[in-house]
């Protein structure tokens, strides 16, 4: 086996943390992933970079912010000009598989194996009909169901490369569930029949209430003449299109219906990533391998009065977050933030390698070293605003119209009550504005700024020409993490100071 580990990357799109018994859901159907958790180390308050999914996955593949990077939302371009994950691995000897959804364009070409597009012509081979993710129930049975089928190819490309001793391997299985349209195949779909799945979240009028960008983003004010063809504005037929059929039942027994399907259909991605489980265990790959389980973002699921995510609500923002390698890393233990960003930096951290313009932290390396984490609140971006969380507050900023949101997290879990305007609240508002802003014009393209003086360094006086030559030392030393540095430092002396006046 290499000195180097192999890395298994497990993701899913849209799971909320309640979906996890790990994540404090008794009643949830997690079982392998829940092992996951008790053979590794679980992040309790990991938020994802982004709560979209195009600017979240863009943030994994390049360890930018999305102001960085540039996919403020789904349907933007992202820069290319940046290394990525698979191109720093693949450069130390990596083969480097992508099995299931990329959406973070251009798929890099240090991908030595790249699947996603074939589904519809393995169910011809198969004699089954196109897959119709609006179809439900789904008449492709589970063992051929497009998920299923994700893990098989992952488990086959892995074989292969072992078999060939190709070195070590990193695996990105991306699997597209437990996205909405909600269609968990065969008998999962009766899953949550008799458990119970976690209360709606509701005060009425909430989703009026919301800053005018998430009303923009979410198309909340629009009019008829705004919405996409057969979209209606009522509130029983908005939510029946979000999920892509009629139920004629009164709108609340909707509601339940569609939550209990999407917890239904969660439970069916557990046991996809307890069969890559069980594949390296059975094949004496488990103790090199380092796994890392999350998800893109979460969803609203109705929580707050709307079905979306596009929001920095703990249903949307909050997101599972595992690592697990057992010879190396602790087992059964927590750690508190982490952040999308951190993903490549981290698996890069597991390879020996630093790249210095990435905008994370290497959790892997402090876990490893039995030191504490380096990242001490959860920070993030959305078009035109960005957020932090503490231990102890959610601040949210919306750049345009001056908005913002404050929320308790200790005194206020479900976020109800909006402190920003409260006067009370006037100084830790200010503090964690400041923070948050300065963070936002403190981030930079460290690739282009750097590359640029190095181009202008002479390396037989040492001297930088044309490029501010006092400050040039300087800029060649800036690191990526620098400001998610400061950005610690100005959080934790903010709670430290909550707690000292409370």
């Amino acid at each position: 086996m290499s000195a180097k580990p192999n890395i298994l990357l497990i993701t899913t799109d849209t799971q909320r943390c309640d979906t996890l018994k790990c994540m404090g859901n008794e009643k949830a159907i997690s079982p392998n992933i829940d092992r996951l958790a008790h053979e590794g180390v679980i992040f309790t308050q990991a938020h994802t970079s982004s709560p979209v999914c195009f600017p979240a996955r863009c943030s994994l593949i390049t360890g930018l912010h999305t102001p960085i990077h540039g996919a403020w939302e789904n349907g933007m371009t992202r820069i290319t000009h940046v290394p990525t994950l698979p191109d720093l691995l693949k450069e130390a000897g990596y083969t480097n598989i992508m099995v299931g959804k990329t959406h973070f364009n251009p798929v890099p070409d240090s991908f030595d194996y790249v699947l996603g597009d074939d589904y519809d012509h393995y169910l011809q081979e198969h004699g089954l009909p196109p897959f119709n993710k609006r179809q439900m129930p789904t008449p492709i049975p589970e063992e051929h169901f497009r998920d299923t089928y994700y893990v098989n190819q992952t488990i086959a490309q892995i074989d292969h490369t072992i078999q060939n001793n190709d070195g070590p391997f990193f695996a990105f299985c991306s699997l597209p569930a437990p996205h909405p349209p909600e269609t968990p195949p065969g008998d999962w779909i009766n899953a949550y029949n008799s458990d119970p799945v976690p209360e709606l979240n509701y005060s009425e009028g909430e989703e009026q209430n919301q800053p005018q960008q998430t009303k923009d983003l979410l198309g909340i004010d629009r009019t008829e003449n705004e919405c996409r063809p057969g979209e209606s504005k009522t509130k029983p037929d908005y939510w029946r299109e979000a999920i892509g059929r009629i139920i004629e039942t009164d709108h609340l027994d909707t509601i339940h219906e569609v939550r209990r399907l999407y917890y239904c259909y969660a439970a069916y991605c557990d046991t996809l990533v307890g069969r890559l489980m069980d594949y390296l265990d059975q094949n004496g790959l488990r103790e090199n391998t380092l796994i890392l389980f999350t998800s893109d973002h979460g969803q609203q699921y109705f929580d707050h009065g709307f079905n979306d995510k596009h929001n920095y609500y703990d249903e949307s923002w909050r997101i599972p977050f595992i690592l697990s390698q057992p010879s190396t890393l602790p087992q059964g233990e927590t750690r508190d933030f982490a952040i999308w960003n951190d993903i490549p930096t981290t698996l890069l951290g597991a390879a020996g390698i630093d790249c210095p313009t990435m905008q994370g932290f290497d959790l892997y390396s402090s876990l490893r070293n039995n030191e504490p984490s380096p990242r001490k609140c959860a920070v993030a971006s959305l078009y035109k605003s960005c957020a932090i969380a503490t231990h102890r507050w959610k601040l949210e900023y919306f750049f345009e119209n001056d908005e913002g949101r404050l929320f308790d997290r200790v005194n206020d879990p479900k976020e109800q009550s909006d402190l920003y305007h409260h006067p009370d609240y006037e100084s830790v508002r200010n503090d964690l504005r400041h923070a948050l802003l300065s963070w936002r014009g403190d981030l930079a393209d460290l690739t282009t700024v750097i590359d640029g003086t190095k181009a202008k360094h002479d390396p037989t006086s040492g001297e930088y020409l044309n490029v501010a030559p006092r400050i040039a030392r300087h800029t060649r030393a800036m690191r990526g993490t620098d400001a998610e540095q400061r950005l610690n430092q100005k959080a934790e002396a903010i709670d430290l100071h909550s707690k000292s006046t409370t």
